[in-house]
């Protein structure tokens, strides 16, 4: 337990860090609010014009549809494509990870404490103001409250523990950075792959009723969609103890998997210059 101390240690600068930037801060909550608003009006359109048992047969009516549009704005660092620390890759694409080494501290719990603390300061700017924005509006296009307070306290948990998980795969994207050396695809294609089934394109209630299980049970389901869903009571909050296993399972496997792979790739890493 002799890299905890460190750890925390990191997690407070950085954080404290991540909370002064608020100039850039204002500006991507800007740009929250104002796609947050477009994919509102999509949605609206889609309940109103689509099919009419829509809504119906994916057990999500358009309030709860328009909310969840909100809320996927609202925890947008929280997801693995938004938690890639800029720093960190550059280190990984400059080849400075040499003076990473150089710290007495296990290299992945450190990028890892250090992805968390970042981004989960934005996370603490963007909630305030893209919230209060989103319950002004008028009907459809609004933020509705949470179904009750049990389900307004289970979604705040589960997505703190879906939050580690996108740490935990922000983690396996950083060895794929470190043993790519031909170009960003495979690196694109995951987070692609990772937006689309946690549900922050679209709700994945709303899709083929055939895929709900497979949906259900993937990881990436665990990193948003699952906790929104305790928010808007589509899933009630007896049911948390069970999703938090199934999270908190997800987040062992991708933390045991990406230091492994780490350990690997350091041992065959190659430091050049002097």
């Amino acid at each position: 337990m002799s890299w905890l101390r460190p750890c925390l240690g990191i997690l407070r600068m950085h954080l404290r860090n991540s909370l002064q930037y608020r100039l850039a801060a204002w500006a991507q909550l800007t740009t929250n609010i104002f796609w947050g608003f477009v994919h509102a009006v999509i949605i609206v359109v889609f309940y109103r014009y689509g099919k009419q048992n829509a809504g119906v047969s994916s057990g999500m009516n358009i309030t709860q549809a328009v909310s969840y549009i909100w809320l996927v704005q609202i925890a947008l660092y929280l997801i693995p494509t938004f938690s890639i620390d800029r720093e960190i890759r550059n280190k990984i694409q400059q080849g400075d990870v040499g003076i990473e080494l150089c710290r007495p501290l296990d290299l992945y719990f450190h990028w890892f404490t250090r992805t968390a603390a970042s981004r989960f300061g934005r996370f603490l700017l963007q909630v305030p103001p893209v919230a209060s924005v989103a319950m002004l509006l008028p009907e459809p296009y609004r933020l509705a409250p949470p179904a009750s307070l049990l389900s307004l306290l289970a979604a705040f948990c589960s997505l703190l523990i879906g939050f580690l998980l996108s740490c935990a795969v922000v983690g396996i994207i950083y060895v794929l950075l470190m043993q790519i050396r031909w170009g960003d695809g495979p690196v694109i294609m995951l987070t692609v792959l990772t937006d689309m089934l946690s549900g922050s394109y679209l709700p994945l209630q709303l899709w083929p009723a055939w895929a709900q299980r497979f949906l259900y049970a993937q990881p990436f389901a665990s990193l948003l969609d699952l906790p929104l869903r305790f928010y808007l009571g589509t899933l009630a909050p007896s049911a948390f103890p069970g999703v938090a296993l199934m999270q908190l399972a997800w987040m062992i496997i991708f933390v045991a998997t990406g230091w492994l792979l780490m350990q690997r790739s350091l041992k065959r890493l190659v430091v050049q210059g002097g």
